[in-house]
């Protein structure tokens, strides 16, 4: 204080005869401001070499947990801060469990991102430059911006598949992540009302309480079950009589739960058929506002579409100068590094004008060579209904490119593909924090052809397949289609499928939500309430 008080005469001078004491203190109480922060700030630089991973799926949070922060600076960039829980994500759709409850943060998931060697950029990759080893990035707001990195793992994921049938886009919905699931069940609560609106039609009543689920594998049978569950409990006692109205119907090209054994897929078939699910084989041949036509003429009136046919290829992946599967996926080897052809002899570089290298790899079909770049006004060519990843070329000319890996639903091994399933990508994930971690220790092997050979290959083990059929009912098969070593359905498959997902929840707070969310359906019911 005295120290304060005696260096009040020199601030008066230096400000003149309008000096007034209140002035003078504020000096003193007002705090600095701090330096605004610039579009150019990048993490702190520590001298590791920086992991840059796109994406927040399965492949990229196992990979952003396992990898060894005190070995690699860590830079997410992903257009969402969480990972999708996506086996619990049927049961966001009619309340069974609260969106947040499925939902984990990056930051738990990996709490080095705190560190100000680290980030978490919540923005979407336009762009990849393998030469320079940038990224380039726009946030929501088209704030565009490039991170370096040393080394890069895409892991972008997929979108679902609408093998260009008309209108799917515009009004079916899709069950990828939790806002669309939150949208799915506003839109099931609001059909409910509109039916109980006075002097309604009567077909148009009967549309609005007609749910349409194009897909018969897991996630469509779950959201059925689900569906079906919601209509027997929480409908029939708050509105009975849009209970009896309500419809469930499945359409599947192929067969139900195709992966499954053959007697699990005759339960879960008799399982929905009995809770009143409509069946149906077809092939979809448009999607209108309020109609689902099949190819062979039958139309279905829907209140609501859930689409969940598969996955395909986002538009990113397609516009990567990388070779690509007959499907459109990234092609990748053994040691999960992304394949391109070789660049050409220098000779011809030199002959090409300079900015046209990525543009002179691009050249050539998506079966084994780099997919075109993709044009301002056209986008990326989508592969056809009819590719099979089998079709793709040996890999035999393609070679790795430097320090980019690519994992999950987004890349496949053109000799060996492997289907986009969530255990898939954790695999994977796990597979290359390994072998990051063990070359800063070490030797960097899986760079070069001549060091591959000092890295194990990936190798997949396939745990099993599970599914929910509604009630206290499910559908449980360990071991794949050549060695399947148990097959289990009824109630004990169905405390499996609880106890292995609540178990694999990735924090203790996730676990009790998710315990929590379950009882209370349990007691008190599905929560009805729109906003």
């Amino acid at each position: 204080m005295r120290r304060i008080l005696a260096s009040l005469p020199a601030l008066a001078r230096q400000r003149g005869p309008s000096t007034t004491p209140a002035w003078l203190l504020r000096q003193y109480a007002s705090p600095q401001k701090a330096a605004t922060a610039t579009a150019d700030q990048m993490p702190l630089r520590t001298g590791r070499p920086r992991l840059v991973i796109l994406g927040s799926g399965w492949a990229a949070a196992r990979l952003a947990h396992d990898i060894d922060p005190k070995l690699y600076d860590i830079t997410m960039i992903t257009p969402r801060n969480h990972m999708v829980f996506t086996p619990l994500l049927a049961s966001t759709t009619v309340g069974t469990l609260e969106p947040r409850s499925v939902a984990v943060h990056m930051h738990d998931i990996q709490p080095a991102l705190s560190s100000p060697s680290n980030a978490l950029y919540i923005a979407e990759a336009e762009a990849v430059d393998p030469t320079s080893r940038t990224v380039t990035c726009r946030s929501a707001d088209g704030v565009s911006f490039a991170v370096s990195y040393d080394k890069l793992a895409i892991c972008t994921g997929s979108q679902g598949s609408t093998f260009g049938i008309p209108g799917v886009l515009e009004h079916a919905h899709f069950l990828r992540d939790v806002k669309q699931a939150e949208s799915i069940r506003q839109r099931l609560i609001e059909n409910l009302a509109k039916a109980g609106i006075p002097g309604r039609p009567l077909d148009e009543w009967q549309r609005l309480l007609h749910v349409v689920i194009v897909g018969g594998g897991p996630t469509g049978v779950e959201v059925a079950g689900e569906l079906t569950d919601f209509i027997a409990n929480e409908l029939r006692k708050l509105y009975p009589e849009r209970a009896r109205g309500m419809r469930v119907t499945l359409v599947e090209a192929r067969e139900l739960l195709g992966s499954f054994d053959a007697s699990l897929r005759e339960y879960a078939a008799r399982k929905l058929i009995r809770q009143g699910v409509v069946l149906r084989k077809g092939v979809v041949h448009e999607v209108t506002e309020r109609e689902v036509v099949l190819k062979d003429g039958t139309v279905l009136p829907y209140g609501l579409c859930i689409w969940s046919t598969g996955v395909g290829p986002t538009p990113f992946t397609l516009s990567l100068p990388f070779a690509k599967t007959a499907v459109g996926r990234i092609a990748v080897d053994k040691f999960m590094r992304v394949l391109a052809p070789p660049p050409p002899p220098p000779s011809q570089q030199q002959e090409q004008p300079s900015g046209q290298a990525a543009t002179s790899q691009g050249k050539g079909a998506s079966n084994g060579s780099p997919s075109p770049s993709p044009s301002p006004d056209a986008g990326p060519s989508v592969p056809s209904i009819l590719a099979d990843e089998s079709d793709t070329p040996p890999t035999s000319r393609l070679g790795p490119v430097p320090h980019v890996y690519a994992l999950g639903d987004c890349c496949a091994n053109p000799d060996a593909p492997l289907p986009a399933l969530a255990q898939v990508a954790e695999q994977q994930g796990r597979y290359l924090a390994r072998v990051l971690n063990d070359a800063a220790k070490g030797p960097v092997y899986g760079e070069t052809s001549s060091a591959a050979a000092l890295a194990q290959e990936f190798r997949y083990r396939h745990l099993g397949s599970m599914a929910t059929v509604g009630g206290h009912s499910a559908v449980l098969e360990l071991g794949d289609a050549q060695r399947r070593q148990l097959s289990l359905a009824g109630f004990l498959s169905w405390v499996a499928w609880r106890s292995a997902y609540l178990t694999r929840l990735g924090s203790i707070p996730k676990r009790l939500a998710v315990a929590f969310d379950w009882t209370v359906t349990l007691l008190f019911g599905r929560d009805l309430s729109r906003w």
